[in-house]
């Protein structure tokens, strides 16, 4: 399975010549289910499923079905990646790792990250409203700025987050 995702890789990569390192990750990340390390700098993934149930897309994106139809999948590991600027708007994130990447600026808003792993990561003036962030873990993260207004976060670990007074969250929500 791993040898077939290198041999496909190999494959776009050398039909890609011409596109862009972020188009590549884009690819890394169709193939593998990972790009740890990889720059996503302002990548739009509006409404797109990355989810650990299965992989259709809500629209109409470069990410496909996989293969093997409606399945488990493993999650996707977005460690230490640059998703600055990225628009994730309305995209299925359940169970993504997203430990220590860069989200600064994100555009998350109404996404599900149930269940994301969102340890020391930053999420600095990210828009996180009406997240489901219920069972996430956010241990250390960096919300400085971050707007969580209506975003759901039962169960989620906040320990040892660091906010600022431009950390907007709704009244009640940050026990």
């Amino acid at each position: 399975m791993k040898f077939q995702s290198f041999l496909m890789l190999i494959i776009l990569t050398s039909l890609c010549l011409g596109c862009s390192q972020q188009t590549k990750n884009l690819y890394r990340l169709e193939l593998e289910r990972a790009c740890v390390d990889c720059n996503l700098k302002g990548v739009n993934l509006s409404k797109q499923n990355l989810g650990t149930k299965y992989r259709l897309p809500r629209g109409s994106s470069p990410l496909s079905v996989t293969p093997f139809g409606i399945e488990e999948a493993e999650p996707v590991d977005l460690t230490r990646a640059n998703l600055t600027d990225a628009n994730l708007f309305q995209a299925d994130l359940t169970s993504v790792i997203f430990n220590e990447a860069n989200l600064q600026q994100a555009n998350l808003s109404e996404t599900d990250l149930q269940e994301a792993q969102l340890k020391d990561s930053n999420l600095q003036a990210a828009n996180l409203q009406q997240a489901n962030l219920n069972k996430a873990n956010l241990f250390g993260a960096n919300l400085q700025g971050a707007d969580l207004r209506g975003a759901k976060l039962e169960e989620t670990n906040l320990t040892g987050i660091i906010t600022n007074e431009k950390t907007i969250w709704d009244k009640g929500s940050e026990n």
